[in-house]
């Protein structure tokens, strides 16, 4: 009803002015697996949106690296007063991903297991559990990590072996404005 859509239209405006009100940072992560753009969106005191679009070269480094997606939902526990100057947070959130990558497959044939590479389409839950440093300055710097469990499909379907990965601690640094 006409209604219903002015409500949802009152609504959709007031998210999107809180949303453009909040801190944001934007800048680089980097790890084992690959390289990511970084941006960061404080949602609430607490909270913050995740967004990572990157290469992603997993088990292929020698060959053609994939692209990777990931949103993650985290949510600050602590903010220590390690220094005077500057601020610290420990976060951890869920998230999802998604991607064309690289990963090791293995399957049987008739007569042998079979480990091969391959290229195919990835889906993932997401953990991630970070510290990051807020400078007196707009520069933040962060540690993490982020494993996945999902699928992976190309020639075959399997688990996405490269998820397990991302209990190697990456390292990220952006600017914050």
């Amino acid at each position: 009803s006409r209604m219903k859509r002015i409500l949802l239209s009152i609504v959709f405006a007031l998210v999107a002015f809180a949303a453009t009100a909040q801190p944001r940072a934007i800048g680089a992560r980097v790890g084992v697996t690959g390289l990511e753009a970084d941006y960061q969106h404080d949602m609430f005191k607490n909270q913050f949106l995740q967004g990572n679009l990157g290469l992603d070269y997993g088990v292929l480094a020698k060959s053609q690296p994939g692209i990777k997606a990931t949103a993650i939902y985290n949510f600050i526990w602590a903010r220590p007063a390690w220094t005077d100057q500057g601020t610290w947070a420990l976060y951890a959130g869920p998230g999802v991903s998604l991607g064309y990558v690289g990963d090791k497959v293995t399957y049987k044939n008739e007569l042998t297991k079979i480990n091969t590479r391959d290229h195919g389409f990835m889906f993932a839950l997401a953990a991630q559990a970070g510290i990051e440093y807020n400078f007196d300055f707009p520069l933040q710097l962060a540690a993490d990590i982020r494993p996945y469990i999902g699928l992976h499909v190309g020639q075959k379907a399997g688990f996405y072996d490269r998820g397990l990965l991302g209990l190697i601690p990456t390292l990220s640094a952006r600017y914050r404005f």
